[in-house]
């Protein structure tokens, strides 16, 4: 008699070996999904709904499978993640004609750590998002972003009072340091807040992400 040979996927092999994690992500329909397997409970393998963080159904759709994101493998993609977003900061701070702390922190940077754990950023969702300086121009005026250019080459203190920026309530600032070393941001907070996203000047044209608060 024929035996009929049943090709189990990968992704559902993992899930129900009992030496591996509970849960698995995959990329299905271009977009990154969780697996899960009950174990106990039937060995019923499932997928967290969308928009859910725990509920989920049935999952039998493994045909549409497109990758699977073994945690060995998102460890080194996230480590990969880490190296390039360092290497983005150095870059863009080699290109600053002043100078400070946090630059020589970047300069410096472990290219094995995080952005956090270099401390060059709090580790936030606005990591590397750049803001250049002639977009806030538009927002402040170019009366204020000249005389926040003419400060920075000055090394003095400026700040503009608070501007509309696309809905936020935007201050652009710069102050020199005791050594002659000069800090410059930018902060996009809510309205008649005091609480936002924070940006740090990384060289002459633009900001970059540094904190939420």
């Amino acid at each position: 008699m024929d035996t009929i040979s049943v090709t189990v996927h990968p992704a559902e092999e993992y899930l129900r070996n009992e030496q591996n994690p509970p849960v698995l992500y995959v990329k299905i329909y271009g977009e990154r999904r969780k697996l899960f397997i009950n174990r106990g409970r039937g060995n019923v393998v499932g997928i967290i709904a969308k928009g859910k963080r725990k509920h989920g159904y049935i999952f039998s759709d493994w045909s549409h499978i497109e990758k699977i994101y073994y945690p060995s493998q998102e460890k080194e993609d996230e480590k990969d993640m880490d190296r390039k977003m360092i290497l983005k900061y150095q870059k863009l701070a080699r290109l600053a004609t002043h100078t400070n702390d946090w630059l020589r922190k970047i300069a410096a940077a472990d290219l094995e750590k995080s952005l956090y754990e270099n401390r060059i950023t709090t580790g936030t969702a606005i990591d590397g998002k750049c803001i250049r300086l002639s977009t806030i121009e538009k927002y402040c005026g170019s009366w204020d972003m000249q005389r926040f250019r003419q400060a920075m080459r000055n090394k003095e203190k400026f700040s503009t009072l608070r501007f509309d920026f696309c809905g936020y309530d935007g201050t652009l600032w710069c102050e020199p340091r005791e050594n002659g070393d000069m800090a410059a941001g930018f902060s996009k907070e809510y309205r008649n807040c005091s609480n936002g996203y924070y940006y740090l000047l990384i060289n002459d044209e633009f900001m970059i992400g540094y904190d939420i608060d």
